[in-house]
């Protein structure tokens, strides 16, 4: 019997890479079969950038801290929490260079700045909705980055708590509070006029999860219109239905699909949804990866070709083909840029 390979590599175009025992491990189901052979498929991960201090220039390896990642075309939005203050670094993929770092900006004469972590970025439509830790989410427009405002005060006990997670779905930014339960606002109210006075619109239930530890959560639509949630402490994905949300709906009502919660068997932090594979960062030193075809957690995965991880908090699909993920550990502090090669064997 005869196998062949051909590897098909989806970013920057097609290129063969050699495969290896732990690769073919990683196989499929048959896909596709003629009377000449049987098609096979598999995957293989390699990075092919990374980010860190020494990367950057920097005198220091805790200047560099990766964080919260999201990207505007060929910009990559990175929130570094190392050094002295939080900011956001805007890099140029095309030329892998830093274009810019954003620790403060002029608002109405004041100097405002990041005050905590940044939780989540996500860019929607003409906006950028950035949330900190300290319970307020910034508002920008883009591609400028001109301070339209900024919805909470910054107290617990404000229209934002904390913001730990964060999306944007037909007009409604809906935020994972720290207790669990999702604050909901309308863009419309998110106006220089309303700086720090947008109240919420909703407010929905959670499933008493509190996020004492301050662990990494992340929430996005998928391709159903529902929005999964990470929910750390009950070792679950949530999914809920935005369509639920009208004028009507009564505070404290749920709106989770009970029967499609995930269950999972270790604390999952963020997430990243690509066409036949889930990615999720949990409570270990690997990956976790989700098989949607075969409706299964198939692979804990701890290194790539180039890169082995040691606290991997945070991942980010740029697209099915390239994932962003922040290793954190004090060893490596580094920003992976990791490419899936998906390959065919037929025998």
């Amino acid at each position: 019997m005869k196998i062949y390979s051909y590897i098909l590599v989806i970013m920057f175009g097609v290129m063969t890479v050699q495969c290896g025992k732990d690769e073919l491990e990683d196989t499929l189901p048959k896909q596709d079969s003629t009377d000449d052979y049987n098609s096979y498929w598999y995957y293989s991960y390699e990075a092919v950038n990374k980010i860190n201090a020494l990367t950057l220039n920097m005198e220091q390896a805790d200047e560099f801290i990766p964080y919260t990642v999201a990207h505007i075309g060929d910009t990559l939005l990175v929130a570094n929490i190392g050094g002295k203050g939080n900011s956001l670094m805007l890099f140029s993929q095309k030329d892998n260079k830093l274009l810019s770092t954003i620790k403060s900006w002029q608002f109405d004469n004041k100097t405002l700045s990041f005050g905590s972590w940044i939780e989540a970025i996500v860019p929607a439509g003409d906006r950028l909705y950035i949330s900190e830790r300290q319970s307020r989410i910034h508002v920008f427009r883009l591609p400028d980055l001109d301070y339209i405002t900024c919805i909470g005060n910054g107290n617990w006990n404000g229209p934002v708590f904390q913001a730990q997670a964060l999306t944007v779905n037909d007009g409604l930014i809906l935020a994972r509070d720290k207790n669990g339960k999702v604050s909901i606002y309308k863009e419309s109210d998110a106006t220089k006029d309303n700086y720090q006075k947008t109240k919420r619109y909703k407010h929905v239930s959670g499933n008493g999860s509190s996020n004492n530890s301050f662990a990494a959560h992340y929430m996005q639509p998928d391709e159903d219109g529902r929005i999964l949630l990470s929910d750390y402490e009950n070792k679950i994905i949530r999914v809920i239905d935005p369509s639920l949300i009208n004028d009507d709906l009564p505070d404290n009502t749920s709106i989770d699909i009970d029967e499609l919660t995930m269950a999972l068997d270790f604390k999952p932090k963020t997430f990243a949804i690509c066409n036949n594979r889930w990615y999720v960062t949990g409570n270990n030193d690997a990956i976790n990866i989700y098989d949607r075809n075969l409706q299964e957690w198939c692979r804990a995965l701890k290194a790539i070709k180039g890169y082995a991880f040691s606290q991997p908090t945070r991942i980010y699909a740029q697209n099915d083909s390239v994932l962003w993920v922040s290793d954190t550990h004090s060893s490596k502090r580094t920003l992976v840029k990791m490419v899936v090669h998906k390959g065919e064997i037929r025998d």
